[in-house]
């Protein structure tokens, strides 16, 4: 028993010591460090997400067509921890997040180079079909020159959504004519240009009539897609039908399903 109450007068010794020894305050500095370092550290963990947010209605005079429409653009990329997201909801109220993991970023990367070369395939399906409607159509040689031109000012610009809008443009050009009655109207919409002058499906259609309407679009022209949507969930038609209603949205849907259709709709208009 003896030895067991000396055991313990060593430990409250060496306990009475410990205290002695660490100074409160710089046991309190030291928790006060640890606080923001922990936060830190879990602020910058890697946590992967997708998002989409709204962006802005371009004229397509930025690409150099002397026309009066808009293109609708939204902003799209990957956040790598919670510091990146937090930051990118306030610079962008309303923005989407999606969770991915590491491996997905790969997968991004190659979406992004096949964005891009959709986006050069509906400039070029543009351009044709804008000449197959002109009076004068332009010579090949031209026509290369001028495809060439029009990619170099759209490589900032994702995806091939911008088709249809381009080829509108281009038709104004062409023809001379303002089909947004002299500025009477915003003109913008979404939705890429085939070959054959169909108006292709897109995506992001939700963000995109919120940016239109951010911006003061009057009409919104978007694909005539409901009875040939050939992807998984509801069609670019009904989707934008659906976000107008639950969103309070004030500009005038315009469903298109071609190059023609587009522009009797915006001459009558005038």
């Amino acid at each position: 028993m003896k030895k067991l109450f000396r055991g313990l007068d060593w430990i409250l010794l060496i306990a009475s010591t410990a205290r002695r020894r660490i100074r409160p305050d710089l046991l309190i500095a030291a928790l006060l460090l640890l606080i923001p370092a922990g936060v830190a550290t879990f602020c910058f963990l890697p946590r992967y997400y997708s998002f989409y947010a709204p962006g802005e209605i371009v004229s397509v005079q930025e690409l150099g067509v002397n026309g009066s429409v808009r293109f609708c653009y939204v902003r799209e990329g990957v956040t790598r921890n919670l510091y990146e997201r937090w930051s990118v909801q306030r610079a962008y109220p309303g923005t989407q997040f999606t969770a991915i993991d590491r491996s997905s970023l790969d997968e991004l990367e190659d979406t992004k180079e096949l964005g891009a070369l959709l986006r050069d395939e509906t400039i070029r399906n543009a351009l044709v079909n804008a000449d197959e409607l002109a009076a004068e159509p332009h010579e090949e040689t031209q026509t290369d020159m001028r495809l060439a031109e029009l990619i170099a000012e759209a490589e900032d610009y994702y995806g091939d959504s911008l088709g249809l809008m381009l080829a509108i443009g281009l038709v104004e050009e062409a023809r001379q004519e303002d089909l947004s009655g002299g500025g009477r109207y915003v003109i913008s919409g979404t939705g890429t240009m085939e070959a054959d002058h169909t108006v292709g499906s897109v995506g992001a259609i939700r963000e995109k009539l919120q940016t239109a309407e951010q911006y003061g679009a009057d009409y919104f022209l978007i694909p005539g897609d409901r009875d040939r949507f050939y992807y998984e969930g509801i069609s670019n038609e009904e989707e934008a039908q659906l976000a107008v209603k639950e969103l309070g949205l004030s500009l005038k849907l315009i469903p298109v399903d071609s190059l023609e259709e587009a522009l009797d709709f915006l001459r009558n208009l005038n």
